[in-house]
């Protein structure tokens, strides 16, 4: 499992962007209902527990409105 941290206020959303949903090979991004400070409508993620932790969403965002972090797993160890 992977843990994706998405910053709504840096998004500019799917009318405006939408890479994320283009990229993701799991169309795990969907718009979100609320709207944030800036007037966009976010991406907001459905289903995490199915993110592959690929970082597609991660590496195209252009506003950095995107982090992933893949789990490691028990006992692994950073290099």
């Amino acid at each position: 499992m992977s843990k994706v941290t998405l910053f709504s206020q840096a998004c500019k959303g799917v009318e405006d962007c939408g890479i994320c949903k283009f990229v993701c090979p799991k169309s795990l991004f969907i718009d979100s209902e609320n709207m944030n400070e800036a007037g966009y409508i976010p991406v907001e993620m459905i289903d995490p527990d199915q993110c592959t932790a690929c970082g597609n969403c991660m590496v195209f965002c252009p506003d950095f409105a995107i982090v992933v972090e893949a789990e490691r797993e028990q006992g692994e160890v950073n290099d």
